[in-house]
């Protein structure tokens, strides 16, 4: 005869707030890890693994934690710790798939539904650790509906997380996946039937109870996370002077030209008289080349804008290819594409601007156009559907 299942509505609660803390966490580290070389980008999803993959465990064992059966059960050391170590693993794969590599929606579902069955394995290996006084059974309906709704979910918040990597993006994404998880987490258990066993063993009273050990592990899931944030806390003040800097260089531009000029300070930020010959127009008049800032080995240069291929949004700032490499700008891609002559430079995307005169390809496929950018290192760039006319139009395509 099944057992009779009641749940603690706080140690509810408490597990929601731990996934969600944890999803928060791996996707606040992993942000702008593009500006990182390989070895230290590897140290922070490494970190984010260990904090998603340490608060989805915890989510399942405070739920369980959750769970008043009328008869005294314990778990299997074993597998309880398996069960943690294989939600971590999974989840680093899943991470380090999205961070090394050209990020495409492929490589986002590969994730989602790595880190959705990650979650159902931890899940099912973690129940497996039950192991007295009664007998546990699964339905296979909820063990597909749990597959399901951890994979579809997961998808779904990295999608979200990864569209746009700001700040609301983030918190957004964060809070569908800890959705996500204790929605597969209590979705499973609502298939799961426990049984008296046929032999009652004894089992010795612990010395913390269910509420104040799930308290133990709750508070230990946040100690850890805020641990793992106040690391990620320097890469953000890096980025900060970064940008402080580049502003601080344009000023000392303006302040160079004024004083060669005598305008008087009547000088835009995004010209530059300090470092390039005049050219001159039809009227003879003299002009000055624009340039955008961009950060090597902690200094601030200037590329000219002439040479820029492709200027690439990452979260709050950008990455310039100059047909060779990706540079990191401290600038973001609208302050970027105001400085950028719209006679040359096209937002061919949300995320993308292109040099128009560096195109050397168009391409359809289905309902979906892209433009090839550069001949030696051919990069294709999205172009979404409201600038397809346009472009059409300037290659004489039409």
């Amino acid at each position: 005869m099944p057992l009779e299942v009641a749940y603690s509505p706080l140690l509810v609660l408490g597990s929601l707030a731990v996934a969600i803390m944890g999803a928060f966490t791996a996707l606040r580290l992993t942000s702008n890890l593009r500006n990182l070389d390989a070895a230290k980008r590897k140290v922070r999803v490494t970190q984010g693994a260990l904090a998603l993959g340490t608060g989805i465990w915890s989510m399942h064992f405070t739920g369980m934690l959750a769970v008043a059966l009328p008869i005294t059960i314990n778990y299997d050391p074993l597998r309880t710790l398996a069960s943690a170590l294989l939600a971590v693993l999974v989840v680093g794969v899943a991470l380090l798939s999205l961070h090394f590599g050209v990020r495409t929606k492929t490589r986002i579902c590969i994730a989602g539904t790595l880190t959705g069955l990650g979650i159902v394995g931890m899940h099912y290996l973690g129940m497996s650790a039950i192991s007295a006084n009664c007998v546990v059974s699964y339905s296979p309906l909820g063990i597909l509906l749990a597959i399901g709704i951890g994979i579809a979910s997961s998808i779904a918040a990295i999608e979200l997380a990864y569209g746009n990597r700001s700040l609301l993006s983030i918190s957004a994404g964060s809070v569908v996946l800890g959705l996500a998880i204790s929605a597969m987490h209590y979705s499973a258990m609502y298939f799961t039937v426990f049984t008296l066993g046929v032999e009652l063993d004894p089992v010795s009273t612990s010395f913390l109870d269910n509420e104040r050990l799930a308290l133990v592990v709750v508070l230990s899931s946040f100690v850890i996370s805020g641990l793992f944030l106040l690391m990620a806390v320097p890469a953000d003040i890096k980025f900060k002077r970064a940008d402080e800097t580049a502003l601080q260089g344009q000023e000392e531009i303006a302040e160079f030209a004024a004083d060669q000029t005598g305008s008087g300070g009547d000088f835009r930020p995004q010209q530059n008289l300090a470092s390039d010959r005049p050219m001159n127009d039809g009227n003879g008049a003299a002009q000055s080349q624009v340039k955008i800032p961009y950060e090597r080995n902690k200094v601030l240069r200037l590329l000219p804008a002439g040479t820029i291929h492709i200027v690439k949004a990452d979260g709050h700032y950008t990455r310039i290819n100059d047909g060779g490499e990706d540079l990191f700008c401290p600038w973001s891609i609208s302050r970027i594409e105001k400085c950028l002559d719209p006679a040359d430079f096209m937002r061919t995307h949300r995320s993308f601007i292109v040099n128009k005169n560096l195109i050397t390809g168009f391409r359809r496929d289905g309902d979906k156009a892209f433009c090839i950018v550069g001949e030696e290192n051919e990069i294709e760039i999205p172009i979404s559907r409201s600038r397809v006319s346009e472009l059409r139009k300037f290659l004489q395509l039409n």
